[in-house]
């Protein structure tokens, strides 16, 4: 068996990163694409990259269906489900991600299972620790929480569908006595070079402040990830028996809205005028919640420092997470290179 990894969501903004990290480290990829037509963008940004894509192959895979998986899966040694939707809108309909993301997860991991990988490492976050009623300020939160997917108020549907999706991955992996096969990467905010103008929600994020969509930031922070160390981690875990069966959160330092802004402010000074300078009121961020639902995923933590501790990952993987500036610089460069603002 070769050392070859099932890649799923190949074409997303992560799983770009994640694959750049395993074919200059030697690896064989087959990326998996919901529709084909991805494949020729994604190697186009693969190949600005200036990385051998020698190694690299393309399957047309449904989250979705059962169809291919079982195919895909024979013949890898190890398989990276990253693939998972992370709308900048809330839905009201708490379910609505649940079937790509638990249904996927558990589609992914089945072939895995059938195919008798060696490792398998599913892309979770930090949404599926942290969000519970009653949390002191500041929090803590580890490897052994979850948010709590009853509170209907506070857990929408990108957090529940990420709980239900980890859960499912370890309850399928405990049930089959393969718990230490399986290892997720639980990042927070995940910043960087956007690579292309397919960017994920956080670089949708950083191009709207950029535009001046805000004027003032809300009282809100988060674990901010650099996604080269996301990409990294990753592929730091492969052979590594230290993380098995563990869930990794990755990141450095926690930063509110009005701190990344003033670092992009700093990095790009032609833009500060659009970035906003002063936190808004709890009660408006509520009021604007009303009218744009992506406001609703900060209402919960308006106000609530989180603090994660993050060394043991950093030991675990044998490396050090980088600062929140360089990511929030990089993203920030990047999106104004690549023309979206």
């Amino acid at each position: 068996m070769s050392d070859k990894v099932l890649l799923t969501g190949i074409s997303g903004w992560i799983a770009k990163h994640i694959a750049i990290e395993l074919l200059n480290s030697g690896y064989e990829v087959l990326g998996t694409v919901r529709n084909k037509e991805l494949i020729q963008s994604t190697k186009e940004t693969l190949q600005n990259q200036k990385i051998p894509l020698d190694k690299l192959s393309f399957v047309e895979l449904d989250l979705l269906n059962d169809t291919g998986w079982n195919e895909a899966a024979s013949g890898c040694k190890y398989i990276m489900h990253v693939a998972s939707p992370f709308p900048i809108k809330v839905s009201k309909d708490r379910q609505k991600l649940v079937p790509v993301a638990k249904g996927g997860t558990l589609r992914v991991l089945n072939a895995g299972i059938n195919a008798n990988v060696e490792q398998i490492i599913v892309t979770s976050s930090i949404a599926a620790m942290f969000r519970k009623q009653n949390r002191s300020n500041p929090y803590t939160f580890g490897e052994k929480d979850w948010s709590d997917e009853n509170w209907v108020e506070g857990v929408n549907d990108y957090f529940l569908s990420k709980t239900l999706a980890e859960k499912s991955a370890w309850e399928i992996m405990e049930s089959k006595g393969l718990k230490n096969k399986l290892t997720t990467i639980n990042p927070g905010g995940v910043f960087g070079d956007a690579l292309d103008k397919k960017g994920g929600t956080s670089i949708e994020y950083v191009t709207q402040f950029l535009k001046g969509k805000f004027p003032a930031a809300p009282k809100w922070g988060i674990l901010i990830s650099d996604v080269k160390d996301v990409a990294k981690a990753h592929v730091n875990c492969i052979g590594n028996n230290k993380v098995a069966g563990r869930r990794l959160i990755i990141g450095k330092e926690v930063k509110t809205l009005i701190e990344l802004s003033n670092i992009m402010a700093e990095a790009l000074p032609d833009y500060a005028k659009k970035l906003p300078k002063k936190e808004l009121p709890n009660f408006m961020v509520k009021l604007i919640s009303m009218i744009d639902s992506s406001a609703k995923t900060m209402i919960p933590d308006l106000e609530i420092t989180m603090e994660p501790d993050t060394k043991y990952s950093e030991e675990l993987l044998g490396m050090e997470f980088k600062p929140a500036k360089g990511a929030m610089v990089d993203a920030a460069k990047s999106v104004v290179r690549l023309g979206l603002v």
